[in-house]
């Protein structure tokens, strides 16, 4: 049972929303486009590994929660691809998408990978970030006094990223070995009772909170407006005769307002005012303003000059 379904994250959305939102000619265009690739690749090997997982004998029951989220007690983040519980033991995953290859020195905490052209980057060694997780999700299962065993391994999503010799003895494999893993798993741990299993989980599921992703561009250089999804650069929508039209190719939008909420939400934050309305969506008119925001799933707080709107979740 999945808990936890994996979804497009606030880090690909907020990017995605940037580069609709920052000319082209802008010192740092090409820097969020590319890191938009990469957030995306990751999503994709994201989902390769849980596409693997539907073809898998597994023990029952079983939970997913994907992309979880939480703070620790000292107000630092934890975030697992895919955290797997069974009557057998709780597997977190880290994911990674890479190509090339790959080499890893265990005493220098290093990982690098040498790409087609010759390259040598420096990446986030992810076996301390796993044992950095396989921490705090023991503390847990202390307070929560509730015992079930815990593995941890590195998947790689595609087999265009070659392993080394240096990889030996740690817990990493491609996507095809989940299969053998999770069998030897199995057998090597006896089963808690069924019963106690998802109490765990919820409580795990409780924790997770969509954690608040930082903007590389401030949002004074970002083009305002309800902008032209399929034109992109900022392409402003006219909205006239209660439709929002693109001037450049004739799109109708009418989803155009709640798509831009959503915009506000990941840019600037879930409150507005009849003012940041307006400056945000590039409407002069605040009785405009008013009756649009009427349309919009906000919770309304005050009067007057003194409302305020939060968007509803």
């Amino acid at each position: 049972m999945i808990l936890l379904a994996r979804q497009p994250s606030d880090s690909q959305k907020i990017l995605e929303a940037m580069l609709q939102r920052l000319p082209q000619t802008h010192k740092e265009y090409a820097y969020v486009r590319e890191r938009l690739g990469r957030v995306k690749a990751g999503l994709a090997g994201e989902q390769r590994v849980d596409a693997e997982w539907l073809e898998l004998d597994l023990p029952t029951p079983h939970y997913f929660l994907h992309d979880f989220q939480t703070m620790n007690d000292f107000g630092s983040t934890h975030q697992m691809d895919t955290i797997f519980l069974c009557p057998h033991f709780l597997l977190i995953l880290e994911i990674k998408n890479i190509t090339g290859i790959l080499s890893y020195d265990a005493s220098y905490a290093q990982l690098t990978r040498t790409t087609i052209e010759g390259t040598v980057e420096g990446m986030v060694d992810p076996f301390l970030q796993l044992e950095r997780h396989v921490a705090w999700m023991k503390k847990l299962l202390q307070r929560e006094r509730f015992h079930l065993p815990i593995v941890h391994a590195v998947v790689l999503a595609t087999r265009n990223g070659i392993l080394t010799k240096g990889f030996e003895g740690q817990p990493i494999f491609h996507v095809t070995g989940l299969r053998s893993c999770i069998q030897r798993w199995t057998e090597m741990y006896q089963p808690v009772k069924a019963e106690t299993l998802l109490p765990f989980a919820t409580r795990l599921l409780s924790m997770h909170t969509r954690l608040k992703k930082e903007m590389t561009v401030p949002f004074k250089e970002m083009m305002k407006g309800v902008v032209c999804p399929h034109c992109g650069n900022g392409q402003r929508l006219q909205y006239h005769y209660r439709k929002w039209t693109c001037p450049r190719c004739g799109l109708v939008d009418h989803n155009a307002l709640n798509r831009t909420l959503e915009d506000y939400r990941l840019l600037v934050g879930p409150q507005l005012t009849n003012r940041s309305f307006r400056e945000f969506f590039a409407i002069e008119s605040p009785n405009l303003a008013y009756k649009l925001l009427q349309q919009l799933p906000l919770k309304a707080e005050g009067e007057k000059k003194y409302r305020k709107y939060w968007i509803i979740d």
